[in-house]
């Protein structure tokens, strides 16, 4: 028996309950109209009946397949082709050189206006429904964070940064930061911003020189 999906299910997957037959070509309307929307009005101002009304349906059409606005966002944005950036960080032999590079990668879609204001939309509507941040996170976030992490351990065991780090903290530090830059609307991110960030957090993982031992007398060379 094959193993079960992992990827957290759509509206795609989801049926419709008897003698409700779906359109494909409406649900897809609905999903390219909440796009667009999220774009010109934001989370906050977007309506039921503002898709409805773009993607040339009934309200009751949505309410169908979607019990919430913020889990017809979520379903708007998974089923985007590439919505975020979610390759893994390179294994080049520099932890330093990957993990800038994962992080300017990502800070590219933090600092984008259509893909900034599809952040702020997502996180918004997990806020309000535990079942959407779930599926938000074992989609983006998780996949994220899992890859950076396991770069990171990596490298602990190439002696290039410290083994008892808690890199679990150093990711968090990271993403919770681009995600404050984004939500709070801050116009100073920037790769120049990144790299001051990961100065820190790059240092504060590296592993301390050895010192040399003291001669036998206490005197020091």
């Amino acid at each position: 028996m094959s193993e079960p999906s992992k990827t957290p299910p759509t509206s795609k997957d989801v049926r419709p309950g008897p003698g409700r037959k779906r359109s494909e070509a409406s649900r897809l309307a609905i999903l390219s109209a909440t796009r667009e929307l999220i774009g010109e009005l934001g989370y906050e101002r977007l309506s039921i009946g503002g898709i409805a009304s773009r993607a040339g349906v009934g309200k009751d059409t949505i309410y169908r397949w979607w019990p919430s606005k913020g889990m017809v966002v979520a379903d708007a944005v998974l089923e985007e082709a590439q919505p975020f950036y979610l390759a893994p960080p390179a294994r080049s032999g520099s932890v330093d050189q990957d993990v800038r590079a994962w992080v300017h990668a990502l800070a590219r879609d933090f600092v984008d206006p259509v893909r900034a204001g599809r952040i702020r939309a997502v996180t918004a509507a997990a806020s309000e429904d535990p079942a959407t941040a779930e599926r938000l996170y074992e989609r983006f976030t998780q996949v994220q964070r899992t890859g950076l992490i396991d770069r990171l351990r990596l490298a602990a065991e190439a002696g290039e940064v410290r083994p008892d780090a808690d890199f679990g903290a150093v990711v968090d530090a990271i993403l919770g930061s681009l995600m404050y830059w984004v939500t709070a609307r801050r116009a100073d991110l920037s790769i120049a911003s990144v790299d001051s960030l990961l100065d820190v957090l790059l240092r504060g993982l590296r592993v301390a020189p050895e010192s040399e031992p003291e001669p036998a007398d206490g005197r020091k060379a």
